[in-house]
C-alpha cells in the first residue's frame, strides 16, 4: 500500500485534540511528510503548528517520528514535544494508531485519505 498523498488528520489526547491535514510521500519503505494542524488544549486555547515527519513502513506497520516543528500561530508561548506515531496498515483509505511524546503523553490518531486515486 502506497501512503503518498493528502490525509485529514485528527488526534485525541488527555489534554485536548488536534485537527488538520498531512501530506505524505512514500518511496519504497521510507515515509516523509508534513502534518499541519490546530492543537486545542482544554482550558488553555489553541495554536497552529507544522511538523516535519519521517518514518518507515515495516510489513503492515507505519512508524512515524516527528523531526522538527514550527509554530505558525499561537496566542501564548508553546513548547512542543515531538511525537512518535505507530499504526497498523490494513485500509488504504484510513490509518489508525497511537502516539507518544517525550513526556510519555499518549494519544490516538486517525488519518483519512483525502485523494482517492491510489498510486
Amino acid at each position: 500500500m502506497n501512503l503518498t498523498g493528502e490525509w485529514q488528520f485528527f488526534e485525541q489526547f488527555e489534554a485536548g485534540f488536534d485537527m488538520g491535514y498531512a501530506m505524505l510521500m512514500q518511496v519504497g519503505e521510507k515515509i516523509t511528510g508534513t502534518l499541519v494542524y490546530r492543537e486545542y488544549i482544554y482550558d488553555e486555547g489553541s495554536f497552529l503548528i507544522s511538523i516535519d515527519v519521517e518514518g518507515d513502513v515495516i510489513d503492515d506497520r507505519l512508524m512515524l517520528r516527528g523531526v522538527s516543528y514550527e509554530v505558525i500561530d499561537a496566542p501564548f508561548a508553546v513548547e512542543y514535544c515531538l511525537d512518535d506515531r505507530i499504526a497498523e496498515l490494513s485500509d488504504p483509505y484510513k490509518i489508525e494508531g497511537h502516539s507518544v511524546d517525550d513526556q510519555n503523553l499518549e494519544g490516538r490518531f486517525l488519518l483519512r485519505r483525502m485523494d482517492i486515486t491510489l498510486s
